[in-house]
This record gives C-alpha cells, structure tokens and sequence, in this order.
C-alpha cells in the first residue's frame, strides 16, 4: 500500500466520527417540539408526565442543542482529520469521561435499566473506539501534529 493512502484504521474512522456526528445532529429536531410532543415522548418512554415547569423545557432543548452542536463538531472534523488530528484524539478522551459519567447520572437518577445500559455505556465505548483506531492509523498521512 502506499504509504500516502489513508489506512483502513483510517478510513474508518472518519466514518466513526462522521456516522456519530450526523447522528447527534439529529438533535437538532427535538428542540422545535412542542410541549405536548415532549411530554407525549416522555410518557412512551416509560418516564412519566414530563414536568410542567419552565426550566424543564429549557434544559430539555437546551440538552439537545448542546447534542447537535457536538454532533456538528465531530461531522466537521471527520472531513480533515489530519488538520484536527489532536481534536480527534481529545473526542476520544471526552467520549470515555462523558460515557462514565452519564452511566453515573442515570443510575444516580435512577433512570430505567435500558437508559442505564444504553446511554453512558455506548458513549463510552465509542471513545475507546476512536482512541483505538487513532492509534492505529497510519502515521504516514497523519504525521502533521500528533505531538499533543
């Protein structure tokens, strides 16, 4: 292989990042939701009536704002890693550290089981997934700025 062409470690890893960011871009949605869709979703949910209170709402979009504009940064990244190649790795890092310590809040809050297992965990796992796969793309195309 020449040693200019990406790696498939690469390579997939661009889809990693861009897959996650286009998926948290998503979150862009839920922000235009009327109360009634809210509060419907959060009864499907098993959770209950979603509260009547104004701050709820606001940390309810404002949740899913902060979810789109990461989602935003990571879609962004994906198409000039070698540019944001410190950024990619530090995504890494922050994926793990949020993961945890979404697992934490939820079991703390106490959210139900499948929010429990299926939020922080995954989180996780996809930051483990991207300091993997930095770690074993090829040096030769992302030598620029790995010294971070």
């Amino acid at each position: 292989m020449n040693s200019l062409q990406p790696s498939v470690s690469f390579r997939l890893l661009r889809v990693i990042l861009a897959a996650t960011g286009a998926g948290l871009l998503l979150a862009v949605v839920p922000i235009f939701f009327p109360a009634s869709v809210i509060n419907y979703l959060h009864q499907q949910l098993g959770l209950g009536e979603f509260p009547d209170a104004a701050i709820a709402f606001y940390l309810a979009r404002s949740t899913s704002l902060l979810y789109a504009v990461h989602g935003a940064l990571m879609f962004f990244v994906s198409f000039n890693l070698v540019r944001y190649w410190p950024l990619v790795r530090l995504f890494g890092y922050l994926h793990i550290v949020l993961g945890l310590t979404m697992f934490g809040i939820d079991f703390s809050a106490p959210m139900p089981l499948y929010w429990i297992l299926g939020e922080g965990l995954p989180v996780a796992a996809t930051g483990v997934l991207i300091l993997w796969l930095w770690s074993r793309s090829n040096s030769a195309v992302c030598q620029s700025s790995v010294d971070f």
